[in-house]
């Protein structure tokens, strides 16, 4: 059996604690309101894009949609004051979690300290792989990803979940609405891009449902959406898959231009409008017009740097 362990917060973390712990006798944090809801740590901060989970019934829907169980390891990116992290521990899956606020990585490592089955990691989750932070817990992998994700880093932490199938068996991930639709956006859709296909060469992407900024503390200004990865069953060619994501990226980069002329540094633009009229695609078709599929059956017929 894995054997996690609690964070033991270094001395400077413990005095910046200390310092801004509020004096006896005053709210009594960390004791949950009359709403279930636990009174935060600290205040946000805006550099971490920071907005917790404030409902109690939204974090138990979103672990539910999870579909976790006590045979489960869990990464949950972002714990913040824990929300998502204490339904997560009642399915009885072994959890990691990695915090990069020194106060509330040292708040929850104290909340569940003597608990064999989480590991609460203190650091940035962008700073290593995901199989790395496994790893330093001893938790098996591959593991669920399920987290409230900050705005500001949620796409980046979700491609490289996708793209880490060793270490991320699937995801589901609280994110800014338009986010969740880029993702999981087809070419028939206003917010179809690269990030879509990008996610379609690795997974299957679905938004499960959709949160209000009441639910979260403080209050962002857009609505949010929990989206679920699946991985691609089976796995698409990898060199094909490479490809096809390559010839993408450069005809989004050009998104205003045909595909003739955004792919010309790959081969002649006759070449290309010769292969669209073979896919049923106009000659002068944009790369939003295109799906995955069709940048693959491309990939398989002209040779990509």
């Amino acid at each position: 059996m894995s054997k996690f362990y609690h964070l033991i917060p270094s001395p400077d973390v413990a005095r910046e604690a200390n310092s801004r712990r509020r004096p006896a006798g005053g709210s009594g944090r960390g004791r949950p309101d009359q709403a279930g809801v636990r009174p935060p740590v600290a205040p946000a901060r805006k550099r971490w894009g920071q907005h917790f989970l404030a409902s109690p019934e939204a974090a138990r829907r979103i672990v539910e949609a999870a579909r976790l169980g006590a045979g489960d390891t869990v990464l949950e990116v972002g714990p913040g004051d824990g929300a998502l992290t204490r339904p997560i521990l009642a399915t009885g899956a072994r959890l990691v979690a990695v915090e990069i606020d020194p106060l509330r990585a040292e708040a929850l490592a104290r909340e569940f300290a003597g608990r064999a089955n989480v590991a609460i990691l203190h650091g940035d989750a962008m700073e290593k792989p995901y199989a790395e932070w496994l790893g330093q817990a001893g938790a098996a992998a591959p593991a669920v990803l399920v987290a409230n994700l900050p705005y500001n880093v949620a796409t980046p932490l979700l491609t490289r979940a996708i793209e880490e199938p060793e270490a991320i068996a699937r995801a589901v991930a609280t994110v800014q609405r338009e986010v969740a639709r880029r993702f999981a956006a087809g070419p028939d859709d206003e917010e179809y891009g690269f990030l879509s296909v990008r996610a379609a060469a690795f997974s299957r992407a679905r938004v499960l449902f959709d949160l209000p900024p009441s639910l979260f503390r403080p209050r962002p200004k857009v609505v949010s959406s929990v989206l679920e990865l699946m991985p691609r069953t089976p796995p698409l060619v990898p060199v094909l898959r490479r490809r096809a994501v390559a010839l993408a990226s450069l005809a989004f980069r050009s998104r205003r231009k045909t595909l003739g002329n955004a792919l010309a540094s790959v081969a002649p633009r006759a070449r290309w409008e010769e292969l669209l009229e073979d896919l049923g695609k106009s000659p002068s078709a944009r790369a939003e017009e295109l799906s995955l599929d069709d940048f693959l059956a491309l990939a398989a017929k002209v040779t990509v740097p």
